[in-house]
């Protein structure tokens, strides 16, 4: 047992070890992840449109781990060195952003700080629970915090001003079509509405989902290379408790009395709470097909999910109801 615990923790890379724990390499390993999503398709013009569009897809997917090299920083280094490290990685930012010390500080708090605090809460007890919970919570107050002041700098309501944010997009597609279409004018700009309507709610679970999966994968590196001391609960344990369904109830209330912002608000804050449940009830599914042998099924769940938007409800009312009722508690497999 001894020999198998041994074999499978392994040491990092030499490379690796130097940059990750020294500041100055690790800023300049996140700056650099951060900033690919915008170099490479403008430093890589010249390539063929094939090659460019697969190095912009690398370039994307490396800005998108940045949160997972933050938490590994994390786990290994505690949160100190993780926010020293952090914090000269935002500095990169403003230096390069034109001294723009607001650049810097979204930076830090969305690449830093987020990701940081949610690798300690991983660590604690029942951290696969805490971890998401209080992600969820610090990215839903960043955005109503940063909708609300930018609906004050630029005086409008913040479904206005996110409406003024969408228009660019929509109106680059108008441009393309014929000046007959009329009618489909009509309908591009209620989608805009519709868009706009529920796009913080989407970004705001998008942002909590991809960093989150990055925390978890942070997490089996550090399991990996053997300096990860924590919980180690699986995905199909995952289980939110009674509060997160109380405040999912009390958003829909708020979100079918409230007028204004404040309707706006609670309905982008629902599609949150919502996501959040839909994940727990993935991990139910999930679970229950694993027990009773259901491969197949379970990538075809999968499946739907990607394709078909509309199969998330069934997820969230699984999720919900799971809080009360612990479908799991009898399926001998569940997390196994």
């Amino acid at each position: 047992m001894a020999d198998e615990r041994h074999a499978s923790e392994q040491q990092l890379p030499a490379l690796a070890a130097f940059v990750l724990t020294h500041r100055l390499p690790c800023a300049a390993l996140l700056l650099t992840m951060l900033v690919a999503a915008v170099w490479v398709p403008v430093g890589l013009q010249g390539l063929p449109q094939f090659l460019l569009l697969i190095a912009s897809l690398l370039a994307v997917t490396m800005h998108m781990m940045t949160p997972a090299v933050v938490a590994v920083v994390a786990f290994g280094g505690g949160l100190l060195f993780a926010g020293q490290v952090s914090a000269l990685m935002a500095l990169g930012v403003v230096l390069i952003a034109g001294f723009s010390w607001l650049a810097g500080l979204a930076v830090f708090v969305l690449y830093g700080l987020l990701p940081m605090l949610a690798a300690m809460l991983m660590s604690g007890r029942d951290g696969m629970r805490r971890s998401a919970e209080w992600l969820a919570l610090l990215v839903a107050l960043v955005s109503v915090v940063g909708l609300w002041l930018a609906a004050v700098n630029h005086g409008l309501g913040i479904e206005a001003l996110v409406k003024q944010w969408l228009r660019p997009l929509f109106d680059a597609i108008r441009v393309e079509m014929p000046a007959s279409e009329a009618e489909a004018a009509i309908m591009l700009e209620q989608m805009r509405g519709m868009m706009a309507a529920i796009f913080p709610g989407l970004l705001m679970v998008g942002l909590w989902f991809a960093w989150w999966s990055n925390v978890v994968l942070a997490r089996s590196i550090a399991v990996r290379y053997s300096f990860y001391r924590g919980d180690t609960g699986d995905f199909l344990t995952l289980r939110f408790e009674k509060p997160v369904a109380y405040i999912f109830v009390g958003l829909l209330v708020l979100a079918n009395i409230a007028t204004a912002d404040i309707h706006y608000l609670a309905v982008n804050l629902l599609i949150l709470v919502a996501g959040l449940l839909a994940v727990q009830g993935v991990a139910v599914s999930h679970s229950w097909l694993k027990a009773k042998g259901m491969l197949l099924s379970i990538v075809l769940m999968y499946f739907l999910l990607v394709v078909w938007s509309m199969m998330v409800v069934p997820f969230i009312i699984i999720g919900l109801m799971d809080i009360w009722f612990d479908y799991r508690r009898n399926i001998p497999a569940a997390g196994g």
